[in-house]
Parts: structure tokens; C-alpha cells; sequence
């Protein structure tokens, strides 16, 4: 038995109160019952309920620049020289000449514009840590300019190392940097972007905790120069996230040996050689840290791909070139296809055999749900091995009986008040397959291989959990996963948001690390489904699924929710039904300590109210 979260205070009330509730409990006592039970463990979740309180939420203003000045214009080497040697003098004077460089900063040149390269000096000289050094090298410039102020600045500082080589490219540029480093540690910085003044020190605070390679959240300068926009808050390390989605970019600080280990930076792949390089990083066991603050400042240039995703098309070939040599190398049975703006989605490889999948549909009565529910499920399904058990909650209705009859279903019964936990358990004993899907019976099939879709993720040793993305009727998003912390509790993301939409950053489109999806539609091996005991019966009417994946998550697996395996889920947008207090604090007791440190996969930069990645406002 895996060493689980065990029930504390409050679970145990819950168990007692659960005893004292029979089936045949009347619902008014029922009632009387739970507002008792709620009364009495009010206190226990009053620390999560508090913290969670909610600041207003809007999209931040435009932030002024650190490194802008309107004279930067047309610099002359001259004006350059004057802008920083009063800065060089003083800040090489400060470095004690005992103690060497701790991290690495590589920045390849080329031809770069002096109104833009003297920001990003002046974020570099402008570090509070001088545990730094800088290492540029130029590729071969034709702009004399260029070349001049950099061996200015290798003669006027004794941390600024400058090499020159005919073009080769910004790979064979970073490589001939990395090979000049004399730190522990590597980041990448390009010749026209800034850093914040504290980015080398939160860097290596992170670092020194033991990880291997640390990144950080990101924002943009705008075209004028002068102001900070677009801010990018990522997820802690999502490594299904990397290979439909280029997240990782800047600031990323890296351990040199791995680096080095790995032949450093691939040329084949100029264009998302960092990219490229976060990849062949993952596939190691790596400890990857993210800091969850703006570090890196990109700059959009009119014909970057900062400025507009559609600017270079090559960079979309590079990004399906290096995932599918990525898949290759982890012997992943799928392949990458773009889906436009740097976005990749995975399709499985055809399999000679399909392992037997088992999908558990709860129901009672409502012929109208079931019918569509089997008709879709066999009619667009293309998976070719599965098994349908239907657990029927003494349904009555003439016929949703004549509907078992008429598909190959194997019908289990359940002759009790509903309990959904309790009745997915029951499905999960008596099930044959492998895998296990449970399915609500107000759900439809709209993706024929939605079953192939799932399996790929739930094959792999470390995924728990997979989980669709469900619409509502009106082909909005019901279900795109499920954050640990939204309204105090557990709730959807991205809900109301159209169908084909990008979401935050991809979010919608492409396969991503969650904490928890619903099983309204979800995938889980059989044994790991065993593993954590199944779905907890403490939870008479709401978070079993969240609770569920949250054990998954504590025995080291990962869940995933997939964009590709999509159902319509026939649950009105707008529903009201009753909710079950006790349900509420149970998870609140079960898993405080997560929701209040913060769902990893949710940047705490976004508002907890919300359900749209807006970025809250303190």
C-alpha cells in the first residue's frame, strides 16, 4: 500500500457523520445532518478560505522600461563609449578579484543595433549579484560598429569576454561562448533583450537549491521601447507542455556540464536551438526549478517572432523536426504536426494490438442522455477493443432498459441512493480492460479516436490520469482541466472559451500537465486505479475526480488533459445544483497544504476568482 495522505480531524468527523447516514435517511434529516457536520468543521478550512480571499483582477498596465532613454538613438560608437565607461569603471572596481563567477552569461552578436545593445549592457552591468561573468561572441558582423564597442567593453571590464569568428550561425556562435565559460552555471541572453536587475541573483538562489536547470516568466518591450507588455506566466515544469509548446524560452539558466554533456546547442536547428536544447534536457532526470517572476524582457523587432508568431514559417518545421526527433530518441510511439502559431499536437502511432479498455458509465433512467451517450460511443468510436459496463442505479424507465438490451453492454446493479464513488468502484471491480475509462452518461463523441488519443498519454509509466476536453452543447469549453485553488476549492479552467481557441499560450490546444481533470471523461490504468484504492467514498457529491488525481499525483505520476480526445458534455452551461459543504471541506483537510501553496501548473500570478488566466492584481 503506497504511504497515502491519511484522513486527519475532519475525516474522521466526516467518516463518523457517514455512519450515522443510511440509505434510508430521510432528506430533510440528511440536511439537518450535514449543516451540523458543516457548523462543526467550519474552523478547519478557515486558513485556506482566508488566504484565498480575492484581489480585483484586471489586465496590468504597460510597465515603463528600466534601460530606455530617448537619446538612444543612432548611437555612434562614441556615445556608447560615454553611456557606459562611467558604469564599467565603477562597477569592475567593485568585483572582488578573489572570488570567480559563479554563472555564465552567453549572448551571441550580430550586426546588432548599439541603440538596442546598450540596454541590454546596462540590464547586465546593472546585476545586484556580481557573481557573473559575460561571454559574446560576435558572428561575424559586418557592421564595424558592433565590433568596435565590443572589444571596448573586453578591455574595460574583467568579466566581459569577447571572441569573434566568421558567420557560423547563433548555435555555432552559443557553443564557442559555452566553451569560453569559466562558471558553474550557463544562461542565455540575446544581444537586443534585457535582463531585471535581479534576475542573475533569483537565478542562482534557485540553482543552489540543487536543480539542474532553472527558467523563469518572461514579458516583452514593446516596439517604441519604453514599455514592458505582454508578461507570459508559466507553469512549473510541464514537460508534455514543452513538446506541444516552445514555453520555456527565457530566462533559462542551465548547469554548464549538462550542457556540455549534451554537445551543446545544435546548429541543424538554428532558429529554436534554445528550444531544441530544453528538449534533449528533459529526457534526463533531471531537477528543473521555475521561477515564477518576470526575469527576461524579449524585444519585439518588426519581422521577430516576438512581434508576430507568423514572421519566420521555417521556425514551425524546426519545432515538428526537433519534437519528432525528441519522440525518437524516448521511443514514444507518436509523431508531431503543426497545428499553426508554434503549436504541436502528437498523434499516436497506429498499434498492431490494442490493449482491452473497460469504460464505466454510471446511470439511472434518462433515456435521452444514454441513448446518445452508447449511440456516439459505438457508432464514432474507431477504437477497436473495448467493453462498455454500465452500472444502473435501479433504472426504471422502459426505455433506458430496452437501450442496455439493445447494445453489447455489460450491466451492473447498483440498488442503492445514487453515490458516485461507490458506483464507479463497482464498475472498476467487475471491469476486464487494462485501462479504465469512466463516462458520464451525459456525454457524446464528437473525436472517433478519443480512446487512442488517451491511451497514448495513459500508456506512458508516468502519467496517472487523462482526461478530455469536454463542450458544452454550445461548443464552448466545459473541461479543459482542473486547477487546486480556483474559488477556494477545485474547479474547470478556461470555462465558456471557444471551441478552436488558443487559450493562454496554447493551453487549449495542445496536451498539458494538470493537477486534476474530470472524470466526467478520464483514462487510468487499472492498476494504478487499484494503487490509490480507487475513488474515496468520503465524497458523497463533488471532488472524487480531483481528489483522485491529486493521490495519482502523490504517488509520482503526472496528469494530462488532451485537447485531441474531445466529447460534448451535455451538462447546461448555466446549471444550479445542490452543493455539498461537507464534500468541500473534506478536500480542504485532504489537501490544504497544496491549494495553499499553489497549484504548480497555474502561474500564482493569475487570478484564483477567475477561470480565463487573468493576471491578478494585488
Amino acid at each position: 500500500m503506497p504511504n497515502l495522505p491519511q484522513p486527519s480531524q475532519f475525516s474522521k468527523l466526516a467518516s463518523k457523520f457517514k455512519s450515522l447516514v443510511s440509505y434510508s435517511t430521510s432528506p430533510s434529516l440528511l440536511k439537518h445532518k450535514v449543516k451540523s457536520l458543516s457548523q462543526r468543521t467550519k474552523s478547519l478550512s478557515q486558513r485556506t478560505i482566508k488566504r484565498l480571499r480575492y484581489a480585483e483582477v484586471s489586465q496590468p498596465q504597460r510597465t515603463p522600461s528600466e534601460t530606455f532613454s530617448a537619446s538612444y538613438q543612432n548611437l555612434t560608437t562614441e556615445q556608447f563609449r560615454q553611456i557606459l565607461d562611467p558604469l564599467l569603471i565603477a562597477h569592475s572596481a567593485s568585483i572582488p578579484i578573489d572570488d570567480p563567477p559563479i554563472i555564465s552569461i552567453l549572448t551571441p552578436t550580430y550586426n546588432s543595433s548599439l541603440d538596442w545593445f546598450v540596454e541590454t549592457v546596462l540590464s547586465v552591468l546593472n546585476q545586484t549579484s556580481h557573481a557573473w561573468e559575460w561571454c559574446l561572441v560576435d558572428d561575424g558582423s559586418s557592421a564595424e560598429d558592433i565590433r568596435t564597442v565590443l572589444t571596448q567593453l573586453t578591455q574595460k571590464h574583467p568579466r566581459i569576454r569577447v571572441a569573434f569568428q566568421t558567420s557560423g550561425g547563433i548555435s555555432a556562435a552559443t557553443n564557442k561562448a559555452l566553451d569560453m565559460a569559466y562558471g558553474q552555471y550557463v544562461c542565455f541572453l540575446d544581444h537586443d533583450d534585457t535582463l531585471v536587475p535581479h534576475a542573475i541573483e533569483r537565478s542562482l538562489q534557485e540553482l543552489e537549491k540543487g536543480f539542474d536547470f532553472v527558467y523563469s516568466d518572461e514579458d516583452k518591450i514593446d516596439g517604441s521601447g519604453q514599455y514592458y507588455i505582454e508578461p507570459f506566466l508559466k507553469p512549473d515544469w510541464s514537460p508534455e507542455y514543452l513538446r506541444g509548446v516552445m514555453y520555456v524560452g527565457h530566462l533559462l539558466c542551465v548547469r554548464k556540464q549538462h550542457v556540455l554533456d549534451l554537445g551543446g546547442l545544435d546548429s541543424q536547428y538554428d532558429g529554436v536551438q534554445d528550444y531544441e536544447l530544453a528538449l534533449r534536457l528533459s529526457e534526463s532526470a533531471l531537477r528543473v526549478g521555475h521561477i515564477s517572476e518576470v526575469l527576461y524582457h524579449w524585444r519585439k523587432i518588426p519581422g521577430s517572432i516576438a512581434a508576430d508568431v507568423r514572421a519566420k514559417p521555417k521556425i514551425e518545421q524546426l519545432q515538428q523536426a526537433a519534437v519528432n526527433a525528441h519522440l525518437k530518441r524516448l521511443a514514444l510511439p507518436a509523431t508531431a504536426q503543426q497545428l499553426g502559431n508554434h503549436r504541436i499536437k502528437l498523434q499516436p502511432a497506429v498499434k498492431d494490438t490494442y490493449p482491452l479498455v473497460s469504460i464505466i458509465i454510471p446511470t439511472k433512467d434518462a433515456p435521452h442522455h444514454l441513448e446518445r451517450c452508447l449511440n456516439s460511443l459505438f457508432a464514432v468510436s474507431t477504437y477497436p477493443n473495448f467493453e462498455v459496463v454500465i452500472v444502473d442505479n435501479e433504472t426504471s424507465d422502459p426505455k433506458a432498459l430496452q437501450l442496455m438490451q439493445e447494445y453489447p453492454i455489460k450491466r451492473l446493479l447498483f440498488p442503492y441512493p445514487f453515490h458516485y464513488s461507490k458506483a464507479n468502484n463497482l464498475g472498476a471491480q467487475y471491469a476486464q480492460g487494462d485501462y479504465l475509462i469512466f463516462l458520464n452518461n451525459d456525454t457524446e463523441i464528437v473525436a472517433k479516436d478519443w480512446v487512442q488519443n488517451l491511451l497514448y498519454y495513459a500508456e506512458q509509466p508516468d502519467v496517472g490520469a487523462a482526461g478530455a476536453l469536454l463542450l458544452y452543447p454550445n461548443h464552448t469549453v466545459q473541461h479543459a482541466g482542473v486547477v487546486m485553488g480556483i474559488r477556494g476549492t477545485a474547479d474547470h479552467i478556461m470555462r465558456g472559451f471557444p471551441v478552436g481557441a488558443d487559450g493562454y499560450a496554447g493551453s487549449l490546444v495542445c496536451a498539458r500537465e494538470v493537477s486534476a481533470v474530470t472524470a466526467a471523461c478520464m483514462m487510468v490504468k487499472n492498476q494504478d486505479f487499484n494503487a490509490v484504492v480507487g475513488f474515496s467514498e468520503h465524497y458523497f457529491h463533488h471532488y472524487q475526480d480531483a481528489d483522485l488525481c491529486m493521490r495519482l499525483l502523490h504517488l509520482g505520476k503526472r496528469n494530462i488533459v488532451v485537447p485531441e480526445a474531445t466529447l460534448i458534455h451535455h451538462e447546461s452551461a448555466t446549471r444550479k445544483e445542490y452543493y455539498d459543504l461537507v464534500d468541500r471541506y473534506f478536500l480542504l483537510d485532504q489537501w490544504q497544504d497544496y491549494i495553499e501553496a499553489g497549484d504548480p501548473f497555474y502561474n500564482p500570478g493569475f487570478a484564483l476568482d477567475r477561470f480565463d488566466y487573468s493576471i491578478k492584481v494585488t
